[in-house]
């Protein structure tokens, strides 16, 4: 190395750093000296520029000499840490995981210092471990790894608060989860397992609390590769190489990937020449440079393959040939041999270079094995093509579920192995690149013809392309390939692999291809099959639209899926009963029936039942033993268990694994528990490893997830029951912090009674291993929780059970939850007695709890305790009205006095004088009740978040609307001065609130704030400027775009009191005038910029050129940082529990500021003619705004504020969040009454393009001159629109929107969850458009994400019901037609569309007053087209109360409340939640409703 020089030892780094790893594999005496010898030599050689990347990998190299030579290897540490400290400080964040021994103490304390700086809380530890897990070298995994562990031990607090301490969870915890479960495909066990030990640390974290995940990122299928000698491909395959190169543990692997790379580097003339223009030059540009540092010495390198493969002996099929029982080496064996069919010249020279590498690295075999199968079926002969076929039906046919009743209730994926679960997967893998390939080559075909035969019209385009496709021999082969691999059969495999979404896929393409006609209803058998893969989904909506489908009675097999997926286990263990009397001999319906008993708790009927069959079947003991052994641990039945264990010696099942390790606990060995406890984690992750490879892998993944979060809980309940201190099984703590760690766990948990009960069942076995006091009433505890979360599942018989069971444990919480069940049973006598014998027999003194200043924690939690029983027992007397009001409120008076600081009693004490206010008619008799209202809103708003959004709307509202009465107020002068002095109270109580309460819970109500801005009286308006006021001090950015709109009104008075608003914030602050002036001149530039005229025929404008002033503006250096209005950097996140003033950050993203403004200024060709305009932020990123002209964007604006109240309320619901329903919201900012931006969305494609383009792709489409001489006059008969419309549109408009989703998400998860997604957010926005009366709802206003399947409306401009007065009037509640149906699947409305409806309706219903407080702002300032003098009443003040905008609010209130206006009737009786969705989507489905639509509607489509 000193022979060669620093220059020369830089270029050869990585190879030489291999080199010497090699050496620490030998311990002989002298030789760890000697390596020690060397590496200080190789780190002195280094230039420091080459270091730096180096640094973690060369330390964790030298970490095993520490051990063999310690003194010599902290040496190399000293000159690397602190003699090179200044130019290699900055790596120094990677070095996490140095160990604590004497001989580091030094280094460990310069690094100390320099992490600490960094990385002083736990969230900033996180961010760097996470980059570590995914690092390149094994070595640094594993260490970060280990790292992430301990720090995930060490602070389950902090993890949780990240979790539950907000709103959204922080995304370091999404991308924590992403980064762990994409490890879990890591091919040494030991860091595999070690992922799988993280991600049960972490916990089983609610699906629907993590950030959403784009199914396909943009761009995705533009970047496919259909060659391997497209450059783009090189640009890939060397990335990929180079990964392998770094990876690689022995000189001879890395020598074939340097082979490789030297000879694709000949092939493809890759060269470092900066000013060509050549390919290969180019390429070379687009390699990053660590990448680039390891091609460098292979430009001019000599190495040779002596490689030969002898192929004529090969057994075939490979698959569980000698050379198939093994996933490597079957992937490097198939991937080879099919390589040596290759003809075509370059191709073969691509892949002859890589036959080394093939051979020594299956990551590298299994990355080329698609394109190696593309080109062997494009270009091989006949045979290569059946052998190909032949190998993919070996993997298939061994999964291939047998077609049989007994299958019904079987446990799809427990039986394939580790080599059986990755083969298919790799069989899946090509089959999607083989797909992706055939949609890449249509789309090539589509553009040459479109481009060659533009003139020629679309018609015969598309012509033209058919024909070019039925001519392509290539497209052709692989059309014939996948035709000929049977899709029942792929459907079969990839359900017994647990890939059931794939499976799905490939049973509704089989279903479509028997059926025949979308028009033919599926047959029993389809059904029968999809339901038990809806089942397997865990999807109950989907099961339910299975039955629903289903025209003849349900058989018995069929209520037991339903019955089992519902989690009616009763009734499901009712028709097993059944079943098996009819069939004695059928094991499956056995199993089914002891699944049914053991999870609703009745394990002594299960263990007895399951030694009852087996005395008659000895035969069934390997299938029925392992429910022994479940019942035996859950039961506590110790001697069984070990007897029931001794036949179960391979056994791989999850209860059985989890027996063997309770049995371990209990006889306090801990060495087998440790041995066991691997082999279990390593169990879970073979189908968590096949999992990951698929997008949307948390889902599919997450019943291991949850039992990986199980195991972690065994373990740290071991070390502290057992008293165990072994490091490597974790910290011990005492039992009472394991049950409040236990606590937060099951709370980040998906709320489902099948994924907490299994969690709790087993927590409640391993407190019964300690015997004492403690343990036995957390036992109790978790008796309770089970109850609870069963009760709350609809799951009433199995909460009795529950209650049965913790019926021992009398306190006042167990009679808390009774009272529940029995209310919840109807039972509501019952009820109320459970609770008042309950404060009778536990808190006979109420007088004496009161909050004292250093209270016991046990007092504390009596006194809450009695609080919590005091408040249920008021609210059930409230809602039966058993007792007189003026009881009521004492009992909330009392409750008040024991737990002064709780969110809930204020809360629902304000809501009770609410409901007697609104019986008193006038003002002055409502005085008294006013106050106490507006009081208990207020004083629940100190202590929570948690009814913000039904609190802050109404004591706003009853402030405001009580001071604007009080003006017009004529009774007598004694009651006007009782009203004006209540007034007087009400704005010192808002005035003490404006100072208790922090300002960004006023910040979720400015809208409402804003729209009162010219009340009547002096001093309310003086009260509502200081708040306004408080919040533009407080958050600038986000007040000053909400307000920008109103300092821009036609009405004077609004602008007048804006400035004193702004007048007053400079005040407080003198450093926002600059910023305040700043922002008024951008409101103006971007005003002129909206209203720009332009020449006819124009479709761009110059910044630079056309609106020189905005640019002078943004580009002077003196500009105020101004935000961009994106919707994540306005939308404030609350926190879930009270905390002080000033403490919480509602605006956690970094702040992203305008810095510069793109040149081009895009004019869109819609009606309005918008502009695209490009801000650069602060960041550097590009961001797209579009600034909308001659539409008053409040219509907007309030409805993105109603859609994100939507989504909060939908958050906070179980079954809503479940379903991950949610509305796409955007950022909508008027600027005045006619004018405002829009923050520009992504990735969106309208209905009718999709439509359009798919129907010239088949030869369908119709011109608009076609279409328009179709339409009917509105005034023509229902018969003559319904003739055209059936006999004309529909059959030239096929129904084929599924295909987008087919093409646009090739991978089945990816097209599975945006199915779902579109299904969802389409049925919620439906419902949401519906309350609104939105209409307008054409193709081009209908849009979906390329990336997520989301629905995403745009244009507002037709609320309110308008569309009912256009010349064609709108008859149908929202947007669903036949393509929008087909594409929703096999199941179309029912089921899961149907179900979100339900969902939304009901929430929408229960949330009815916050919803109303947005919508009421519409009164007080309306739209400028309702802003007519007969229609408006103005006031002194300027001040409206629009008579048009009270009518439309009160529709909508009814339309919530579920009445029904038609024409004979104007208001119906209100329907039922079930009953209005039904009667909404009849009507947005009837033919006789869409033949009435304007063609422009295309209803049609």
């Amino acid at each position: 190395m000193r022979f060669m020089g620093s220059e020369h030892i830089s270029r050869v780094r990585i190879r030489l750093m291999t080199t010497l790893k090699i050496g620490l594999k030998f311990q002989t005496d002298g030789f760890p000296q000697l390596c020690c010898s060397a590496w200080d030599c190789f780190v002195h050689m280094l230039d420091s520029s080459a270091l730096g990347p180096l640094l973690s990998q060369i330390v964790v190299g030298l970490l095993p000499l520490l051990k063999t030579a310690p003194l010599d290897a902290a040496k190399i540490f000293t000159f690397l840490i602190i003699e090179n400290r200044n130019s290699l400080e900055p790596f120094f964040y990677e070095l996490y995981f140095m160990p604590d021994i004497p001989e580091l103490e030094e280094i460990n304390s310069v690094l100390n210092k320099v992490l600490h700086g960094r990385s002083r809380d736990v969230k900033t530890q996180f961010q760097f471990l996470v980059k570590g897990v995914s690092h390149e070298s094994p070595e640094v995994r594993l260490l970060a790894l280990s790292k992430l562990f301990n720090l995930l031990q060490e602070n389950q607090s902090a993890i949780h608060q990240m979790l539950l301490g907000s709103e959204s969870v922080d995304p370091v915890i999404s991308q924590m989860v992403n980064t762990l479960l994409h490890g879990c495909r890591e091919a040494d066990p030991k860091i595999r397992t070690l992922y799988g030990k993280c991600l049960g640390e972490l916990g089983a974290i609610d699906p629907g609390r993590l950030e959403r995940v784009q199914s396909v990122k943009s761009g995705e299928l533009t970047k496919f590769q259909a060659s391997v000698t497209d450059f783009n491909f090189a640009f890939e395959y060397v990335n990929e190489l180079g990964k392998a190169f770094l990876r690689a543990e022995d000189r001879n692997t890395q020598d074939c990937v340097a082979f490789a790379i030297q000879e694709l580097i000949q092939l493809f003339g890759i060269k470092d020449e900066a000013r060509s223009s050549e390919p290969g030059a180019l390429l070379w540009r687009r390699f990053p440079d660590d990448l680039k540092e390891i091609l460098v010495p292979l430009k001019t390198s000599r190495y040779v393959l002596n490689v030969k493969i002898d192929w004529s002996k090969l057994s075939k099929p490979i698959y569980l040939s000698r050379k198939g029982t093994n996933f490597s080496t079957w992937v490097c064996t198939l991937t080879g041999y099919l390589s040596s069919k290759i003809r075509e010249e370059k191709v073969k020279r691509v892949f002859d270079c890589s036959r080394g590498v093939i051979r020594n690295d299956s990551q590298v075999a299994l990355y080329l094995l698609p394109y190696v199968i593309v080109h062997v079926l494009t270009e091989g002969a006949d045979a290569d093509r059946d052998q190909i076929s032949e190998e993919v039906l070996a993997v298939l046919q061994q999964l291939q579920l047998p077609d049989a009743p007994s299958q019904l209730t079987s446990d799809p994926s427990a039986a394939p192995s580790d080599l059986s679960h990755m083969a298919a997967q790799t069989v899946f893998s090509v089959l999607d690149h083989l797909q992706k390939w055939m949609h890449h080559r249509i789309m090539l075909h589509s553009a040459k013809a479109t481009r060659r035969h533009a003139g020629y019209g679309n018609f015969i385009s598309s012509f033209i392309q058919t024909q070019k496709l039925s001519a392509d021999a290539e497209h052709q082969r692989i059309e014939c390939f996948l035709g000929g691999v049977p899709q029942d059969i792929l459907a079969y495999a990839s359900y017994r692999c647990g890939a059931f979404t794939r499976s799905l896929r490939h049973w509704e393409r089989h279903m479509r291809l028997t059926q025949g006609s979308q028009s033919v209803p599926p047959s029993n058998q389809h059904l029968d099959f999809l339901q038990k893969l809806y089942v397997a989904l865990e999807e109950v909506d989907g099961v339910a639209g299975v039955m629903a489908l289903k025209v003849s009675t349900p058989s018995l097999d069929e209520q037991i899926l339903t019955y089992e997926s519902s989690g009616q286990l009763t009734d499901a263990s009712m028709c097993y009963d059944q079943a098996i009397q009819l069939r004695p001999l059928d094991l499956s319906l056995r199993q089914g029936l002891l699944k049914c008993r053991l999870a609703l708790g009745e394990l002594q009927s299960a263990l007895d039942l399951c030694n009852g069959v087996l005395a008659g079947q000895s035969s069934w003991s390997n299938c029925l033993n392992a429910f022994r052994v479940e019942a035996s641990w859950k039961l506590g039945q110790w001697d069984d268990l070990n007897m029931y264990l001794k036949t179960e010696t391979h056994s791989r099942d999850w209860n059985v694994g989890i027996g063997q390790l309770l049995l371990a606990v209990k006889s306090r060995d801990e060495e087998t528990f440790i041995r066991q406890l691997e082999v279990v984690r390593n169990d879970l992750m073979i189908p968590l490893s096949a999992a990951s490879m698929e997008a949307g892998s948390y889902h599919r993944g997450y019943k291991y997830i949850t039992r990986l979060h199980m195991l972690s809980e065994v373990q740290h309940a071991a070390v502290t029951l057992m008293h165990w201190k072994s490091k490597e099984i974790g910290v011990r703590s005492s039992i009472h912090a394991l049950q409040n760690v236990w606590h937060d766990r099951l709370q980040i948990t998906q709320a489902a009674y099948r994924t907490q009960e299994p969690i709790l069942n087993l927590r409640r076995v391993l407190l019964s291993l300690a015997d004492s006091v403690t343990a036995q009433r957390h036992i109790g505890q978790c008796w309770l929780q089970s109850a609870k979360i069963a009760r709350k599942s609809g799951l009433l018989q199995t909460a009795h059970s529950s209650l049965l069971s913790a019926n021992q444990f009398q306190t006042a919480e167990f009679s808390l939850e009774k009272a529940k069940w029995f209310w919840d049973r109807g039972e509501h006598d019952q009820a109320q007695s459970c609770l008042e014998k309950s404060l009778q027999e536990h808190f006979p003194n109420r007088t004496d709890l009161r909050e004292k200043g250093n209270e016991c924690e046990e007092y504390t939690q009596k006194r809450i305790l009695c609080a919590r029983v005091l408040l249920q027992l008021a609210r059930y007397y409230e809602e039966t009205a058993s007792c007189e009001s003026n009881t009521i409120v004492l009992m909330y008076r009392e409750v008040k006095n024991i737990h002064e600081k709780w969110e809930d009693v204020h809360f629902h004490t304000a809501k009770y004088y609410d409901k007697m206010m609104s019986a008193i008619g006038a003002p002055e008799q409502q005085s008294e009740f006013v106050i106490q209202v507006v009081n208990h809103f207020g004083m629940s708003l100190q202590y929570g978040n948690q009814f913000i959004y039904q609190s802050m709307p109404r004591m706003l509202s009853l402030w405001l609307d009580f001071g604007s009465e009080e003006s017009t107020h004529r009774s007598s002068e004694t009651s006007k001065q009782m009203v004006r002095a209540t007034l007087k109270r009400l704005n010192k109580l808002m005035s003490h609130f404006s100072q208790k309460l922090s300002p960004y819970q006023f910040l979720t109500a400015l809208p409402q704030l804003t729209s009162r801005i010219c009340h009547t009286d002096a001093d309310v308006f003086y009260q509502l400027k200081q708040i306004i006021g408080q919040l533009l001090v407080a958050f600038p950015q986000q007040t000053m775009w909400m307000l920008m709109a109103v300092s821009k009104s036609s009405f004077p008075m609004r602008i007048k009191r804006c400035q004193e608003i702004f007048n007053l914030a400079k005040t407080i602050n003198r450093g926002l005038s600059k910023f305040l002036n700043d922002s008024t001149k951008l409101t103006e530039k971007l005003l002129d910029l909206c209203n720009k005229p332009y020449e006819i025929g124009r479709n761009t404008l110059s910044i630079s050129h056309h609106f020189k002033p905005l640019l002078r503006l943004v580009e002077d250096n003196h500009f105020s940082q101004i935000l961009i209005p994106l919707e994540r950097l306005m939308t404030p996140t609350l926190p879930v529990v009270a905390m002080p003033t000033g403490s919480h950050d509602p605006f956690p993203s970094n702040q992203l500021f305008i810095s510069g403004i793109e040149d081009t200024v895009e004019i869109l060709p819609s009606l309005q003619k918008p502009k695209k305009l490009t801000l650069r932020g602060s960041d550097g990123r590009l961001y797209i705004v579009l600034c909308k002209p001659k539409d008053d964007l409040r219509k907007d604006a309030r409805l993105m504020e109603f859609n994100g109240l939507i989504n909060k309320c939908l958050r906070k619901d179980a079954e809503a969040r479940r379903r991950g329903l949610y509305i796409r919201t955007y950022s909508v900012i008027p600027l005045n009454e006619e004018c405002g931006i829009l923050e520009w969305v992504n990735h969106v494609h309208g209905l009718r393009n999709i439509l359009l383009k798919i129907y010239k792709e088949r030869g369908l489409y119709t011109p608009g001159s076609e279409l328009k001489q179709m339409q009917l006059p509105p005034d023509a008969s229902i018969d003559q629109k319904l003739s055209v419309f059936k006999n004309k549109l529909l059959v030239r408009h096929p129904a084929v929107f599924s295909e987008w989703f087919l093409q646009t998400f090739p991978d089945p998860t990816s097209w599975y969850n945006a199915r779902l997604s579109y299904c969802r957010t389409t049925a919620v926005m439906s419902l949401a458009g519906y309350i609104l009366g939105l209409g307008d709802r054409h193709g081009e206003n209908f849009n979906v994400d390329a990336t997520s399947g989301d629905c995403v409306h745009v244009d507002f401009n037709c609320l309110f019901n308008k569309g009912e007065t256009f010349e064609y009037p709108e008859v149908v509640p929202f947007r669903l037609t036949h393509n929008m149906v087909e594409a929703m699947g096999p199941l179309k409305t029912e089921g899961i569309f149907r179900r979100s409806c339900e969902v939304t309706m009901r929430v929408m219903r229960d949330q009815n007053d916050p919803l109303m407080s947005v919508l009421k702002t519409f009164i007080y300032d309306p739209l400028v087209e309702w802003n007519k003098p007969a229609r408006g009443k103005s006031n002194e003040s300027g001040e409206i109360k629009n008579e048009k905008a009270q009518t439309h609010v009160n529709n909508i209130e009814a339309r919530l409340k579920g009445k029904l206006k038609n024409k004979t009737k104007p208001w119906g009786l209100p329907l039922s939640v079930d009953g209005h969705c039904k009667h909404l989507i009849k009507e947005a489905t009837d033919e006789k409703n869409l033949c009435c639509m304007y063609i422009g509607w295309s209803a049609y489509m």
